[in-house]
């Protein structure tokens, strides 16, 4: 089956998208996923939109610190919080660098 084109985003959110996307392709060939799986994997991170499908994170191990991370940041955009704010909230959960208490 030849591969498809596919057009990296230009925009940040859409780069990191694709980056986790591509890691998550390979998490799936590695456990045996046929060519479709694969794909089908891809196109689900590609579409994923943290605005309205945070329930279609699984609510795994794996997935535990980015869960998290987004539902900070949503809490933060929902305090008003700038898209710096917002995204300073959403790396330090991810990367576990914050003090550990909630602000809000």
């Amino acid at each position: 089956m030849a591969h498809p084109k596919f057009e990296i985003p230009a925009d940040p959110h859409g780069k990191a998208r694709y980056e986790s996307a591509k890691k998550h392709a390979e998490a799936a060939k590695k456990a045996g996923k046929s060519s479709e799986e694969i794909h089908a994997v891809f196109k689900k991170v590609m579409s994923f939109n943290p605005a309205t499908d945070l329930d279609k994170i699984p609510k795994d191990e794996a997935h535990k610190k980015y869960r998290s991370a987004l539902v900070h940041a949503m809490k933060a955009k929902e305090a008003g919080k700038s898209d710096a704010e917002i995204h300073e909230v959403f790396e330090k959960v991810l990367k576990s660098t914050g003090s550990g208490h909630c602000k809000h």
